[in-house]
Formats: structure tokens, C-alpha cells, sequence
């Protein structure tokens, strides 16, 4: 008997433990975006890429980024597609411009006992293709592995900023029939 309960608690245990080894750690991430008071998304139909911005202070271009840039493109497209948008080079009403980038975290100048893990860093920025005015902007952030590019992630990304952004005419026209 006393062998069985030795046998239950060792296995109990070694339960316990590999449970605590493989439970992946929690992912901080966060997500916002703005819209300028002015914008008139109403008339709002195409859109098409514009060149890559600088990422955010505190964020450096790695030999990731243009790769992180090239995903991201084909995630923020679907999405505005999704959206009732089309893309169309040679008639955009918006220029979408992206960013991407690597950093410490939210404090790199604080001393750490341990390395921090890395935050990847990625923004869309829209711009109205008459005028040159920004008139929308998301940004997000995340604890990323800066050995490989988390897809579901940048998905995430692109959702979390996109969230509150207008629907394009083809969505509202359908949706009002």
C-alpha cells in the first residue's frame, strides 16, 4: 500500500511539473488607433499601398522587418477587402502605409537583472490620397520571438487596430439592402 501511494505521488508530481514546463508563457500584447476628427470616410472606396514608414521610437528595422512588412501587407489587404474595399493603383481614394520593427519593451532604459523578451512593434497608417492629410492610425505591439514570425499574431494585430475602422461603400450598400 504504502508502495502505491509513493507511486501515485511521484506520478502526481512529475503531472504537475511537466504541466508547468509546457504551459507556453502568457503573451503581452496591446493594440490602438486613432482617427482624425476631419475624416470623411463616406467617399471612401480604393485604396493602395504606399512606401514603408520608420518604426516607432524606440523600435529599430531588423532584417525581420521587411519580411514582417511583406505579411503584414497581405493581412491589412484582405482585411480592407473584408471590408468592402478594393485596391486599385491607379485610382486610390487612401494610401496605406505600413511599419514594422523590434525593440526592448515599454522600458528600455531600466536596468534589468534578466534580458527582457523582445517586442515587435507594427503600425498602418492611412493616408487620403487627395489632400496627403493622415487620417487614421493603428499601432500594436507585442512579445514576439525574434527567431520566426508568429502569422496568427500579425493577424491578431491587424484585427485588434482595424476593429473600429468604417466599413467601405460596397459593405454599406449590402448591408443596406
Amino acid at each position: 500500500m504504502k508502495t502505491l501511494q509513493s507511486f501515485i505521488q511521484i506520478v502526481s508530481i512529475a503531472a504537475a511539473m511537466s504541466a508547468c514546463a509546457s504551459a507556453p508563457p502568457a503573451q503581452r500584447t496591446s493594440a490602438s488607433s486613432v482617427t482624425a476628427p476631419n475624416a470623411n470616410f463616406a467617399n471612401y472606396r480604393t485604396f493602395s499601398f504606399g512606401l514603408s514608414e520608420k518604426p516607432k521610437e524606440g523600435y529599430q528595422v531588423t532584417a525581420r522587418s521587411l519580411e514582417v512588412e511583406r505579411r503584414l501587407r497581405a493581412v491589412v489587404s484582405k482585411a480592407m477587402i473584408a471590408r468592402g474595399y478594393t485596391e486599385d493603383t491607379a485610382k486610390t481614394d487612401f494610401v496605406i502605409r505600413l511599419a514594422a520593427g523590434n525593440g526592448e519593451g515599454p522600458n528600455p532604459t531600466v536596468e534589468r537583472a534578466v534580458t527582457p523578451p523582445a517586442e515587435g512593434f507594427i503600425a498602418i497608417d492611412i493616408y487620403d490620397s487627395a489632400t496627403g492629410s493622415m487620417v487614421w492610425g493603428g499601432s500594436a505591439f507585442a512579445e514576439i520571438d525574434p527567431a520566426r514570425i508568429d502569422d496568427a499574431l500579425l493577424q491578431r494585430g491587424v484585427d485588434h487596430m482595424l476593429a473600429t475602422f468604417p466599413a467601405g461603400k460596397a459593405t454599406q450598400t449590402a448591408s443596406a439592402q
